[in-house]
């Protein structure tokens, strides 16, 4: 009864969406002990091992390749909170960053895996894969870009199906994670590492509305999830600069301005926002 009380505790306390922009750095070895390691030699699921800042400077979650096999690092409901998981479509995530620390002849193939409602039902889909060529050639770090308006994938006996994610699949996200599948031959003392591993989100302009309120122009507009936005004016020397205290915006937002004589140039600009995520 008292693991059952402690999992109802826990799952009232995560987040009902996904964050878009969400940043998993790996600062702590409990953000580890957050994400599950599955690995095909196995078949265990455990907390990847932590490289911590005695290791590197830059930390990040890490496995070796268990009897020359594939690992699979994944993010569920209980990690960070709830943040990598839920409706990606109303959150407007367009895909996953991670990077990975490989040798790229070491590697087969990596790709994204989700447990969402997809063209099967309910159950695993893939990403495009990347292959050792589409990587380098020196061992390092090699960030990864996976996008949902890509072709995913279902397997089913064996057989690779594609198809386009639908507002359906994106609302359903239950599970994320990367793959890494090393080439035959490989041993156990090759390893992987991870870490950025971002939900992206839709960096639009947004859509902008603009009125006259008595004597001052009035522009209001709401940025996307994980997008901070600014207002900018042209200046008379024909350079764009933000308006004091109208930068990082989030939100709906309501500018107003008094109508001067002359005329005045405004424009909102849009760029990608990142949150670092904890995991208790």
């Amino acid at each position: 009864m008292r693991s059952l009380l402690t999992f109802l505790v826990l799952a009232s306390a995560l987040r009902a969406d996904p964050i878009a922009g969400a940043w998993e750095t790996f600062p702590s070895q409990a953000n580890a002990d957050g994400w599950s390691l599955y690995s095909d030699d196995d078949g265990i699921v455990a907390p990847p091992p932590w490289a911590g800042p005695e290791i590197d400077d830059n930390p990040y979650a890490y496995s070796f390749f268990l009897g020359g096999k594939g690992v699979w690092f994944f993010a569920d409901e209980l990690t960070a909170q709830g943040a990598f998981v839920g409706d990606y479509a109303a959150q407007k995530i367009a895909g996953i960053d991670v990077s990975v620390f490989i040798e790229p002849a070491e590697i087969d193939f990596i790709d994204i895996a989700v447990y969402a409602d997809g063209p099967l039902g309910a159950g695993h889909y893939y990403s495009k894969i990347k292959l050792s060529e589409d990587l380098g050639e020196l061992p390092g770090w090699y960030s990864l870009s996976f996008s949902f308006d890509d072709d995913w994938f279902s397997l089913q006996d064996g057989d690779a199906t594609s198809f386009q994610p639908d507002q359906n699949f994106l609302t359903s996200i239950q599970e994320i994670g990367v793959r890494v599948f090393p080439v035959s031959g490989v041993t156990g003392d090759s390893f992987v590492g991870v870490d950025d591993f971002i939900l992206v989100p839709s960096v639009d302009a947004p859509r902008l509305t603009t009125s006259l309120s008595g004597d001052d122009f009035v522009l209001e507009f709401t940025p996307n999830p994980g997008v901070s936005a600014a207002i900018e004016k042209l200046a008379p020397d024909f350079e764009w600069r933000s308006v004091a205290g109208q930068s990082d915006l989030t939100g709906s937002q309501t500018f107003v301005t008094p109508v001067g004589p002359g005329t005045a140039l405004f424009r909102v600009a849009a760029e990608e926002k990142l949150t670092q995520v904890t995991s208790p």
